[in-house]
């Protein structure tokens, strides 16, 4: 496989990440992206490669050091280019407040959403250091709820709270280096990450019913893909992104 650009995406199996790989691909880049388990990754390449081989599956737990290390090695190993583009998208939600969430669950939630994205921003910053070009850009996924507090679950809230201090930290570190650290805030995204994390669907369905229609996961992907394409003196560095009639 050959690509002009290549791109990494992780968590790239489900949701916004999915999205992300298909609009990356869309627009040329050759695209290595992870996932939990094989048959997530290939149940993906299944969909993309018989129209061309654009797209890499890698098998890892992204709360791990390395994991983007290795995103970046199978992309430079299936394109011949490193990638300049990565997209932090690997994330897990957590319901309850801090009395009624389930406190077993929080070292789990705690090493993928913040320790994991820390090590995966630090790979990116290391690696992109690496690779020439006039601009490269570090995409992270955020929520809402890391900047409006969340009654309904505010242990998954605080995950975010500082994954969005260390993202613009990090941009300030970078941006001489031309490197574009960027952070996107969804509002409520109907994808299967609620029914993963194990939110109530009564409750979903409500505020789908209340404040829909919701975000659709190409509805981010759109964004982060018109980001990345901006000219290199140009930096669209967050974005706070909600459904019309979202009120928080």
């Amino acid at each position: 496989m050959t690509a002009q650009r290549a791109a990494v995406v992780s968590g790239g199996t489900s949701g916004i990440g999915r999205a992300l790989v298909e609009g990356l691909v869309e627009d040329g880049y050759g695209v290595a992206f992870s996932g939990r388990t094989r048959e997530r990754t290939d149940a993906v390449l299944a969909d993309l490669n018989p129209k061309r081989r654009c797209a890499v599956g890698v098998t890892g737990d992204a709360a791990l050091a390395g994991h983007v290390t290795a995103l970046f090695t199978a992309a430079h190993q299936a394109f011949s280019v490193w990638p300049s583009v990565a997209v932090i998208c690997a994330g897990h939600g957590l319901p309850g407040t801090l009395t009624g969430s389930d406190p077993a669950r929080w070292e789990p939630l705690f090493r993928l959403n913040l320790l994991g994205a820390m090590h995966q921003m630090r790979e990116s910053a290391e690696l992109f250091g690496q690779v020439p070009g006039d601009v490269r850009d570090l995409v992270v996924i955020g929520s809402t709820v890391g900047r409006t507090l969340s009654e309904a679950n505010p242990v998954y809230g605080a995950t975010k709270v500082a994954v969005h201090a260390l993202v613009e930290s990090l941009r300030r570190e970078l941006c001489a280096a031309g490197v574009r650290v960027t952070l996107i805030e969804p509002g409520f995204v109907t994808t299967g990450f609620q029914a993963a994390a194990g939110y109530d669907p009564e409750w979903f369905a409500g505020i789908a019913q209340d404040q829909g229609p919701l975000l659709q996961p190409a509805d981010i992907a759109r964004i982060v893909r018109f980001i990345v394409q901006q000219p290199p003196h140009v930096h669209i560095d967050d974005v706070r992104v909600r459904p019309t009639r979202q009120r928080v």
